[in-house]
């Protein structure tokens, strides 16, 4: 069923789009705009552009944007009705859709996952299975809220309940498989359950759909916690646990916490410090740093307490450090994980914590090399110089003076000293000096053309008089012949033009130019008389005899000359020339 246009109108008028793009990438504001890193491609230079007046946001790399329903619909892989559905939640407004915002053999994998998630809660909190594992949550201080809110499971000790379980279904065992919750025996092809007698922790996607567990044992068994193997759906380059909860949190604070442990972040959800996620493992991808740029500028580790945990916190922090971004620690005391402080010295405790206790990386990192090189003065020697050689990566000059005299202090060396070995910054980013649209080199008749399409295109009175003579012999660019088209559904329920809404009539190819043509500047003034000259022009009725006479005369310089490269570049225009005037 068709949305009403007043229900999406209204959707549109009351989504600030600066508010929603600023929940997916960090905006600074430059002038009446805001800008920031494309969240569609990867760059280090910001070229997307979001306009609080004209509640557009474009990308003039990739090209990608338009209004609020376009960019979730881009961001989020969804259709229209799905995104107007999402964004009328919050204003009270409910549309029924059907449609899926994923492929359909990815929803699949998707609706088994949310059917096991239930009936694996279900047992958690109902059996006499599910007794032991729900005391050991609630031993170690995690809610019955909490295990609740999060469809916290328990898949029992049986090797074919979750296979007989989606059979009854109506699902297969290979697609269950495909999905990651079975096993298969590669001999002789039978499946089996890949998650027996362990507590279930969904995973959701960064559009909140489940796609994946991690399992924890607890009877000992081995491994600790076991993880839904790469499907589809469930790509760890992709993912961070809970940030679909967290990206307003992350937004509104600019600093992201990164922990190991998907039990911790839940146990510190249960705190007022919401701003957290866990890796999918110690190794960060490509994919998963270009989101971090996108989310914050400043991101806070917080790894375990232990040997491994500092060693993570070092290999991660390094990673982060050299990728321009300001990267703290959160340093967890020693033989301990954030689920045990919290335990050992509670909640409030725990939010002081966060609060006052956050420390630079490379002062973090200083700590550990002092440690570490003990009385070798070799390695004295060679740490000093490798943090000195982290400096470079430090361009804020008040942050590079407090860690210049950090350093100094727990090595005992003169901070003078220290700074004649830091190299000349390095600059990752530029100073968000957004690229303008590219000067597209336009004939003379697309210019014409392109002349008359804006003209039309804000102008509803002149449109519908004229939307019969606008066809494509008139105008020949696809591009303005399609967007004519477009606004003519528009202006047949809207009288005033809008660009923000416009483009909900118009294929989001044609976005790159409507904007470009919003921003081009006309006479307000135009007459029937000037419309009825272009379109004389452009329809062949008039001779196009100065532009021939014009090529004809450079022509024949060019065969006194014998250029016969411009001969022929001229010959070639005049045959182009004849064609669109038919002549």
């Amino acid at each position: 069923m068709r949305i009403p246009e007043e229900t999406i109108a209204k959707i549109k008028d009351e989504t600030d789009i600066t508010e929603l793009v600023a929940s997916y990438i960090k905006l600074e504001r430059r002038g009446r705009n805001y800008v920031g890193l494309c969240p569609f491609h990867d760059e280090k230079t910001p070229s997307f552009s979001v306009s609080p007046d004209k509640q557009i946001a474009h990308c003039f790399g990739c090209k990608k944007g338009g209004n609020v329903f376009q960019f979730l619909m881009e961001i989020e892989n969804m259709s229209f009705a799905e995104a107007a559905a999402k964004l009328g939640e919050p204003l009270n407004i409910k549309i029924d859709t059907e449609t899926s915002s994923v492929k359909e053999s990815d929803m699949t994998l998707i609706r088994m996952h949310d059917y096991m998630t239930d009936l694996y809660h279900h047992l958690l909190m109902n059996t006499s299975e599910g007794e032991k594992p729900l005391q050991y949550l609630l031993d170690r201080g995690f809610s019955t809220e909490l295990i609740r809110s999060e469809k916290i499971g328990f898949a029992p000790n049986m090797s074919y309940f979750a296979k007989n379980a989606l059979l009854e279904q109506g699902y297969n065992e290979e697609t269950a498989y495909q999905a990651g919750l079975l096993s298969r025996n590669e001999e002789n092809f039978s499946y089996y359950d890949r998650f027996v007698g362990r507590i279930m922790i969904p995973i959701k996607n960064h559009q909140g759909h489940r796609v994946g567990y991690t399992a924890r044992s607890i009877d000992g068994s081995e491994p600790k916690y076991l993880n839904t193997p790469e499907t589809e759906i469930f790509k760890k380059r992709e993912l961070f646990f809970n940030l679909n909860d967290a990206r307003k949190h992350i937004r509104k604070l600019d600093n992201i916490i990164l922990m190991e442990g998907h039990l911790d972040v839940l146990k510190v959800k249960m705190t007022k410090v919401q701003h957290i996620v866990a890796t999918m493992g110690t190794e960060l991808s490509q994919e998963n740093l270009n989101l971090l740029e996108r989310l914050s500028s400043n991101v806070t580790i917080m790894f375990d307490g232990d040997s491994a945990g500092q060693n993570a916190t070092l290999k991660v922090g390094d990673t982060l450090l050299e990728r321009g971004m300001n990267v703290y620690v959160q340093k967890i005391p020693k033989k301990m994980d954030p689920d045990e402080y919290i335990e050992t010295y509670g909640k409030e405790k725990f939010e002081q914590f966060i609060a006052d206790e956050q420390q630079h990386y490379l002062h973090f990192k200083a700590e550990v090399l002092r440690h570490e090189a003990k009385e070798n003065d070799m390695k004295f020697t060679q740490n000093l110089t490798l943090l000195a050689n982290d400096m470079k990566y430090i361009t804020d000059s008040l942050t590079a003076e407090r860690l210049v005299a950090a350093i100094s202090s727990i090595f005992g060396v003169d901070k003078h000293a220290l700074s004649g070995q830091i190299p000349a910054p390095v600059r990752q980013k530029s100073d968000y000096a957004v690229p303008g649209p590219v000067e597209q080199q336009l004939s003379l008749r697309q210019k014409k053309e392109r002349y008359v399409t804006r003209i039309m295109m804000t102008n509803r009175e002149f449109l519908l008089e004229y939307r019969e003579t606008l066809d494509e012999n008139v105008l020949t660019y696809g591009p303005y012949y399609d967007i004519i088209r477009g606004l003519c559904a528009y202006f047949e329920v809207h009288t005033v033009f809008d660009l923000s809404l416009a483009l909900n009539y118009l294929d989001p190819a044609l976005t790159d130019t409507l904007i470009e043509l919003d921003g081009m500047s006309i006479h307000e003034d135009v007459s029937h008389s000037e419309i009825n000259d272009y379109l004389e022009d452009l329809s062949g009725i008039r001779n196009s005899e100065n532009e021939k006479q014009e090529l004809n005369r450079r022509l024949e310089i060019a065969e006194r000359e014998n250029d016969i490269e411009l001969q022929i570049k001229l010959t070639q225009e005049l045959i182009e020339l004849n064609r669109i005037y038919k002549m």
